[in-house]
């Protein structure tokens, strides 16, 4: 008897936060990887560098992975790959642009020899073995994205990718609704579908908008512009390079991956740099400054970057003085809020001016608003909807919305990640939930720092550390050395030395009351008297190390 065909599709991340979006799609005979993101850690990540998804059900089922799909090249869909192409043998599909920032990415890894990246573009079909996948292009805040509409066993399934609906499209970047629509027409099974602006109502701010408010700025502005933005939105650089050739401005970049994706942008022919306009930074100096843009990174208060070094006044080539005015075209990313906002009131400092998008509309959000949503679901109709790509409340919004929209309520359901979807010819399922836990890269460390390493982390943030050493003959047990105190985050042992004195006077008389040879008793007793006498005294709790050291005299 012949079984009914599985199609398991799996979120590894995306279902539940923003960022770090992976999805599984399986079949008996296939695997397919959409996506392979990291995430920027949160605040109480203490030194953690990025987190990326567990790769564990991947890794379980690789003599199935055929292949890598990328829906577009932001970080948070391609970041987290030189982690999974170490272990995995795949080729990666994505638009040219896409596979652009990826060689780049891999090239810092040392793995580009090893990785076939294989290009597609807007309006193909790749089959992979009972898979098969069309390539829509849609309109994001990065150029060549593409949603998916994916030929399955089970019929037919829909991809988003990230997208919004511009209804005036500049250069072609629009969202190809009509592709979207003429796949559907057999009838799509299951819609997944881009949840981050779902709190937004009406419809996205246009690119053709944005151009306009910047038109008005360029018109009125009488100094130098410096302009920071997401190094990747090529189509932003676009407008800024045209506005400043209309304005008689030269144009300087500063930013090591500003520069490199304007050079992938222009070697595939996605940005267009009229004779002239650019000019190195450093003949920027001669010219008036009502002829002066500077294009810099730093749009999210980065610490190495070039604008946050010029508000500290710490920038080679480049400072800010007054008349200066500094276009923030880019979204501010909620845990980056403190850092942008002092690189601001520096900048203010400095005699600048400062425009970002909480006060004037000079940055358009590459998400779909309430009203492009119900665009796409209107065009796919599916049978089932997952929502994807948002925090909780994003997903149960826009289920409601795909109820709102004809979908049954019984059929808009809300999975988190690691809760698989199980869909069959004629039914949809959530199986059983699958352990997952994130991913911490610090340094050169991947996965070593877990709960226990940050909450030490936390302590030492937050209470200092003490190191308590003492040297023990190993024959007799008389001290030879010490008890010494050294004193990390927790005192200034100049102005509290007395206190310090007090403790070690505390360590003699434990010393005196512990047995000789028993050196672990004493380290723990040392541990634990120290931490009393600090609560006790100062109300802090220290990290404790004791260290005691024996010798053959």
């Amino acid at each position: 008897m012949e079984t009914e065909p599985i199609l398991t599709i799996t979120p590894l991340g995306g279902l539940g936060e923003i960022g770090m979006n992976c999805m599984m799609f399986s079949t008996e005979n296939s695997l397919v990887v959409v996506d392979c993101g990291l995430m920027f850690p949160d605040d109480d990540l203490l030194g953690v560098d990025v987190v990326i998804p567990s790769f564990e059900p991947i890794l379980e089922q690789k003599h199935k992975l055929k292949a890598i799909v990328l829906t577009h090249g932001h970080e948070d869909h391609i970041g987290a790959l030189p982690w999974l192409l170490r272990y995995v043998d795949a080729p990666v599909y994505g638009s040219p642009f896409t596979l652009g920032l990826v060689e780049s990415k891999l090239k810092e890894h040392g793995l580009d020899s090893y990785v076939q990246l294989k290009p597609v573009h807007g309006g193909d079909t790749l089959s992979v073995n009972d898979l098969t996948f069309h390539f829509f292009p849609v309109c994001h805040s990065i150029v060549e994205g593409f949603g998916l509409g994916i030929e399955t066993p089970s019929g037919r399934v829909v991809h988003t990718g990230d997208f919004k609906v511009d209804r005036q499209p500049m250069d072609g970047y629009a969202t190809d609704l009509e592709a979207f629509a003429r796949f559907s027409e057999p009838g799509v099974r299951l819609l997944l579908s881009d949840s981050t602006n779902v709190e937004r109502d009406g419809f996205a701010l246009t690119e053709r908008e944005i151009l306009e408010r910047l038109r008005e700025i360029f018109a009125s502005a009488s100094g130098r512009i410096l302009v920071t933005l997401f190094s990747s939105h090529i189509q932003r650089i676009q407008e800024v390079i045209d506005l400043a050739a209309a304005f008689g401005r030269k144009v300087a970049i500063n930013g090591k991956t500003l520069q490199r994706n304007i050079d992938l942008a222009r070697d595939l022919g996605k940005l267009r740099v009229p004779s002239g306009v650019l000019l190195p930074l450093d003949e920027t100096a001669r010219l008036p400054d009502e002829e002066v843009v500077l294009l810099v990174t730093g749009s999210q208060g980065e610490p190495l970057s070039a604008l946050t070094r010029m508000s500290l006044g710490r920038h080679r080539q480049l400072s800010v003085k007054p008349g200066d005015l500094v276009l923030m075209s880019s979204r501010i990313i909620p845990g980056n809020v403190r850092a942008i906002t002092k690189v601001i009131n520096r900048l203010y400092k400095l005699g600048a001016e400062v425009l970002y998008e909480r006060v004037h509309a000079i940055h358009a959000s590459g998400h779909a608003h309430r009203e492009d949503l119900r665009l796409m679901l209107d065009a796919v109709k599916p049978e089932w909807f997952a929502p994807i790509h948002g925090e909780y409340r994003h997903l149960v919004k826009h289920s409601r919305l795909a109820v709102e929209c004809g979908v049954h309520p019984a059929k808009a359901i809300v999975v988190e990640d690691g809760q698989p979807l199980l869909l069959t010819p004629d039914n949809l399922a959530i199986g059983e939930a699958i352990p997952l836990e994130s991913t911490f890269v610090d340094g050169k460390g991947v996965g070593d720092v877990g709960e226990t390493v940050l909450r030490e982390r936390q302590l030492l943030s937050e209470e200092g550390l003490v190191i308590a050493h003492m040297v023990l003959d190993e024959q007799t047990g008389e001290i030879l050395d010490g008890p010494s105190l050294i004193s990390k985050g927790l005192v200034f042992e100049q102005e509290y030395s007395h206190l310090l004195e007090d403790a070690k006077c505390l360590l003699m008389d434990l010393f005196e009351d512990t047995p000789p040879g028993q050196t672990e008793k004493l380290r723990d007793r040392t541990r634990s008297a120290l931490r009393r006498y600090f609560r006790s005294i100062l109300g802090r709790d220290p990290v404790v190390v004791p260290i005691i050291t024996l010798v053959t005299v």
